[in-house]
């Protein structure tokens, strides 16, 4: 029949029917199912096909359903009248012999795979049990002691609809998420057409970039507010993120990584071209100038010119070294790395301790008098990251 969709049974009744052009029709219930007991017919408006959650054979609601209509029929204690339609809200009258009941496909959806998701995490959960019943009793099966659930498949979506659930992650949550987000944005299929989902990937490859440069900010701040932080714990935050920092470089080489002995650097960094500079860490309580005043000019501190000199030394080692650790580099890290004129970079100090033009003025002359080598103020390093992610606020906007 032209316009007419339909499932009949194996003597020829009908089980469902529906109207195409009409986008109406109705859903039998077989009289031999549990569910006949509670609804024995279901309308159907504004659908073209039979819609998900309804069994094609007659069985009735899938999932869930079993449940819905035991507790409607078992408040009331009598028949229910089921209407799923396409759109629309959920509706219940129970002032006649029927009680009569509307709800969105959606709705029934969305309580499908929640009932679907508790089901596949509790059978994870008796499955964890079973496998530790059989460790304690045979032998052959004590690989199996100590046996978890393993994830079902669902869970997550079910906690991440949950209202407000921002707002309530602890610290051990958001920093999961913090590994989590950028390993499952790195590993979404490449083979992504469409051009909606490329959006949502961008834009939240885009906002998770915002939050980890946040995140890092307020770090950042956080530790230089405190003040009496070591030099070993800055080696290590900057080792880490100075990419982040310094965005010109792209890959991070700690001197335990390659295997290398003698006078090298903590750690080193490689340029988009593989050229390779060096980076030492001082405290950013470090003082950076002293004042003489026979001539009324600034000159280095000495802890200062002690991390000049250890840079100097460096560089020298570097170069003079230069095909030994290219051959180390590569062969412990797989990289392609040139030693041509590295630069020297010590990370000490704050800019806010020039607190006058003339020290301001000698820094800056004693900064570019010396040979391949730059000092790097903290407060310059996070005022630039600051304003870099003030930008990308901007752009969003």
């Amino acid at each position: 029949m032209p316009n007419i969709a339909e499932k009949l049974s194996d003597d020829g009744k009908i089980i469902w029917r529906i109207n195409t052009k009409t986008k109406n029709g109705y859903y039998k219930l077989n009289s031999d199912t549990s569910q006949y007991k509670y609804c024995e017919r279901i309308t159907l408006k504004g659908f073209t096909s039979l819609p998900n959650g309804l069994w094609k054979e007659g069985y009735g609601m899938t999932s869930a359903g079993t449940f819905f209509l035991q507790e409607v029929f078992n408040k009331y204690n009598k028949k229910i009248d089921l209407t799923l339609v396409a759109s629309g809200k959920s509706k219940l009258d129970a002032r006649g012999t029927k009680t009569k009941v509307t709800v969105p496909i959606q709705r029934l959806t969305k309580a499908n795979q929640s009932a679907r998701a508790t089901k596949r995490k509790r059978n994870e959960e008796i499955r964890a049990d079973v496998k530790n019943f059989l460790a304690t009793e045979f032998k052959q099966f004590k690989k199996y002691k100590g046996s978890k659930p393993s994830y079902a498949a669902g869970t997550l979506a079910e906690l991440l609809e949950q209202p407000d659930i921002i707002k309530k992650l602890g610290a051990e949550d958001t920093e999961i998420l913090h590994g989590f987000i950028p390993d499952y944005l790195s590993k979404i299929p490449g083979t992504l057409r469409a051009k909606k989902k490329l959006a949502v990937v961008f834009e939240s490859l885009d906002a998770g970039r915002k939050v980890f440069l946040e995140k890092i900010v307020q770090e950042f701040r956080k530790k230089l507010d405190a003040g009496s932080t070591s030099e070993t714990t800055w080696q290590k935050f900057l080792s880490e993120y100075i990419l982040v920092l310094r965005n010109s470089y792209g890959e991070v080489l700690e001197k335990e990584s390659v295997s290398l002995s003698g006078k090298y650097p903590d750690f080193m960094l490689i340029d988009p071209y593989s050229y390779l500079d060096i980076f030492e860490i001082k405290k950013p309580a470090t003082n950076i100038l002293k004042h003489d005043n026979s001539r009324n000019n600034y000159y280095w501190d000495t802890e200062l010119s002690k991390a000049i000199s250890q840079v100097e030394n460096y560089l020298y080692q570097v170069q003079r070294n230069s095909s030994t650790l290219v051959e180390d580099i590569k062969k412990h890290k797989g990289i392609e790395v040139n030693i041509v004129r590295p630069r020297g970079y010590i990370v000490a100090g704050m800019r806010a301790q020039l607190t006058k033009t003339k020290m301001a003025d000698d820094f800056r002359i004693l900064n570019d008098s010396l040979k391949n080598i730059d000092v790097i103020f903290y407060d310059d390093l996070l005022n630039n990251l600051e304003t870099f992610v003030k930008r990308i606020s901007e752009n969003d906007d």
